[in-house]
């Protein structure tokens, strides 16, 4: 076989295992966008591909690199990566040789995100119990003063958020065991997620 028939079989080889590699991190960047969306809208969808790449990324990276890679305007890129420098998730470095700027993602993300989440949820809890017994107690004091329908209205009114009471405050001791380091009642879990 001829020198440049070998040679133009090894270089489509090559291209279709590159193809396959951009194909495989389009796809992760595109999934990493939508959950980023999704996740409590921590941050948008294009930010969440930026810093996808980034976090694959093993160098850092320029505006127009991150623009030709994404298909996106440099104006779009710009503003996401800002957002994402605000939110402590990339950080601009300074490459040899360039006047331009370049960005890497802070690696801790994903263990920011889950702290932050947690953190969220718990909050989310706590707040929920102070607004659940402000009420309760709202019910228990207007049936004092109520009679017959009215009565069993406040009471079973008082009944749900008993319920509801139970349920946070069971959700909250999960938090606090596994915040403190101590082992999580699953079965607890188990009950107040699918009971």
């Amino acid at each position: 076989m001829p020198l440049k028939l070998i040679e133009k079989e090894r270089h489509t080889a090559e291209s279709k295992k590159n193809e396959a590699l951009e194909y495989a991190r389009d796809r992760f960047i595109e999934s990493a966008g939508k959950i980023s969306a999704n996740m409590l809208g921590m941050v948008s969808k294009v930010g969440g591909q930026i810093y996808a790449l980034l976090f694959i990324a093993r160098n850092p990276m320029s505006l127009d690199e991150i623009g030709n890679v994404l298909k996106l305007s440099k104006g779009n890129i710009s503003v996401n990566v800002r957002m994402l420098e605000r939110f402590g998730l990339a950080r601009k470095v300074w490459v040899k040789g360039t006047r331009k700027d370049y960005y890497e993602a802070a690696r801790d993300y994903p263990r920011k995100f889950l702290r932050d989440f947690f953190d969220r949820v718990r909050g989310g809890i706590e707040d929920s119990l102070r607004v659940i017994n402000r009420c309760k107690g709202e019910f228990e004091e207007s049936a004092k003063n109520c009679a017959g329908e009215k009565l069993e209205d406040a009471n079973f009114m008082t009944s749900q958020l008993l319920l509801l009471e139970a349920f946070y405050e069971a959700a909250s001791r999960i938090f606090e065991d596994f915040y403190q380091g101590r082992k999580v009642n699953t079965d607890l879990l188990r009950r107040v997620i699918l009971e």
